[in-house]
């Protein structure tokens, strides 16, 4: 595992000239290839060059890029949707990401977190937190009610045999069960949504292909205010150094 000093990653919103680097990232991550064809950036869960400066057009505010020195270490994606807690989607990833063009919403109440992704040499490192951070703070400027996302049950094939997708998430939160992902998750402050498992959420052996819907609610909403368009320009530049201790 690499190891890095505490004042060299630096998280920046994504911009489209590193969209090849993004891509070429990305395929690291999952094992992809920069050429795959449509049917298999589903199956490999990437996106190209062109998907990526589609996400920077459509919702500057939503992406950003976790740097070392001048390697790509992680990548964020995001876009607005209309959400009702009261009555989930229950879809594939890649159905809910418009095949990875995204269907963002410019009114969109909520966030909706598209993907994030660390390079396996950094991971557990605190670089996927503060990439979170980041998302974070974008809601609460653009004034959002929170952040959507779906978390795939990454060793629910472990236990598979034994509990439900519904059983397993709930064993999860009280602890019955550690998940690779969802736990994980759930200690950034995401809270999973009973009764809303996902199947064929992503093509994953060790998850089944299961996942489940996790919502995050933004403590400083302000219902009397609405939400923001878009922010201000000294924000959407705004520069995230952060320092990540081993």
């Amino acid at each position: 595992m690499t190891r890095f000093p505490i004042d060299q990653i630096t998280i920046v919103p994504s911009e489209p000239q590193y969209a090849e680097q993004m891509a070429a990232h990305m395929a690291l991550v999952y094992g992809g290839k920069m050429d795959a064809t449509p049917a298999e950036l589903e199956f490999e869960h990437t996106f190209t060059p062109e998907h990526f400066r589609q996400h920077i057009t459509v919702f500057p505010e939503g992406q950003f890029t976790a740097f070392h020195g001048d390697k790509i270490v992680g990548v964020t994606v995001s876009m607005r949707i209309h959400f009702d807690p009261q009555h989930p989607k229950i879809e594939p990833w890649w159905v809910t990401v418009g095949e990875g063009f995204l269907p963002h919403v410019p009114d969109g109440e909520w966030l909706y977190g598209v993907e994030s992704d660390v390079n396996p040499q950094y991971q557990g490192q605190g670089v996927g937190g503060k990439l979170i951070e980041a998302r974070f703070d974008t809601a609460r400027w653009l004034n959002l009610r929170g952040m959507v996302a779906g978390s795939t049950l990454k060793d629910y094939g472990q236990h598979a045999h034994e509990a439900t997708p519904d059983e397993y998430v709930r064993g999860v939160v009280e602890g019955n069960y550690f998940d690779g992902n969802l736990s994980k998750q759930i200690i950034k402050g995401f809270h999973p949504v009973f009764g809303a498992s996902i199947p064929d959420y992503v093509d994953e052996e060790s998850s089944l292909g299961w996942g489940n819907l996790i919502v995050w609610q933004n403590p400083n909403y302000d219902p009397a205010t609405g939400t923001r368009a878009a922010l201000p320009e000294d924000k959407r530049n705004r520069v995230y150094t952060r320092a990540i201790r081993k």
